[in-house]
């Protein structure tokens, strides 16, 4: 019962964003809600929360640190799969990518509050401040692999203009930063400042879900599925697994830790990375099969996480 009532309010929440989208509720207000919840809504959340987390910085940097050395050692065996698999250069980056970035911040976070809030309220804190790094190591690593394997081949220049262009341009990155920089300077908000954050905060969860279905497109499963599917495979089943094996291993790690690093960790492949795909040239198709399929298996991944780890 505890694994549905963490799991159904995410899922249907997505289910409704799909809905409304297929029935024409208006696919213009549904951008214009993406847009809010990517610039103004999730980005108002970390600040606040990342800004006001007590003695969460040690429990945050376990959680991140599972999660960051489990996707480094996902990515290299991505890599293999993408090798064993003959891919080819158009078509690694976006496999690689489908692997290797995870949904955290508009799947994870909500399914951690769901999850373990009510017993544990420590761990919001903890798992908010460990999205800070990341985040930005997921952007950093899309890039990078991209542009590896980009099909428009940029020039030195190019490349590097477009490296930081992600990464100075994206507001999830910069309101980790400056929610960091507040956590650690100790400087306050002042309260109508707070309360515009708090009140933004509230709304980014319920519409990053919503922004989540209406994005599913079930035709972009039309095509070789083998690649997609073995690469959401990879992303929900493999990365938690590799979890499991890594926090077994760190020290000092509590139970909700270890379940907040997986549920990150078996979360489906980031909705951007589509974007990311088109903009550098790689395999877009493929990238759109990926999350569909991964958002679709995280069902069970989340399922089996959160029975296993409460």
């Amino acid at each position: 019962m505890h694994v549905l009532n963490s799991l159904i309010p995410v899922f249907l929440l997505i289910a409704l964003g799909k809905i409304l989208r297929e029935k024409r509720f208006s696919s213009d207000l549904f951008t214009d809600l993406n847009k809010i919840t990517y610039w103004l809504a999730l980005p108002a959340l970390l600040i606040i929360k990342i800004s006001q987390a007590t003695f969460a910085g040690a429990g945050a940097l376990r959680v991140s640190g599972i999660v960051l050395v489990a996707t480094v050692i996902g990515i290299a065996l991505s890599y293999l799969a993408a090798r064993l698999l003959k891919l080819s250069r158009h078509a690694k980056g976006a496999f690689v990518q489908g692997c290797g970035r995870a949904n955290n911040a508009f799947i994870g976070l909500p399914v951690i509050l769901y999850a373990l809030a009510t017993d544990h309220p420590e761990i919001e804190a903890v798992a908010t401040l460990a999205l800070a790094p990341t985040i930005i190591f997921y952007n950093i690593f899309s890039v990078v692999v991209l542009i590896s394997h980009s099909g428009k081949k940029p020039g030195g220049r190019e490349t590097a203009w477009l490296f930081t262009k992600q990464l100075i341009s994206n507001p999830l990155i910069i309101a980790c930063v400056i929610g960091l920089i507040l956590q650690l300077s100790g400087f306050h908000l002042p309260i109508f400042a707070t309360r515009t954050l708090e009140a933004l905060g509230q709304i980014a969860l319920p519409l990053a879900l919503l922004s989540v279905g209406a994005s599913i497109n079930f035709a972009q499963l039309r095509g070789t599925a083998v690649y997609s599917v073995t690469a959401a495979c990879i992303k929900v089943f493999i990365f938690p697994l590799l979890g499991l094996l890594i926090a077994a291993l760190w020290p000092g790690v509590s139970g909700p830790e270890r379940t907040a690093a997986l549920i990150y960790l078996a979360c489906p492949t980031a909705v951007a990375s589509y974007v990311l795909a088109d903009i550098f040239g790689s395999d877009k198709e493929m990238a759109g099969r990926i999350i569909v399929i991964s958002t679709l298996l995280s069902a069970i991944s989340l399922s089996l996480v959160i029975a296993f780890g409460s």
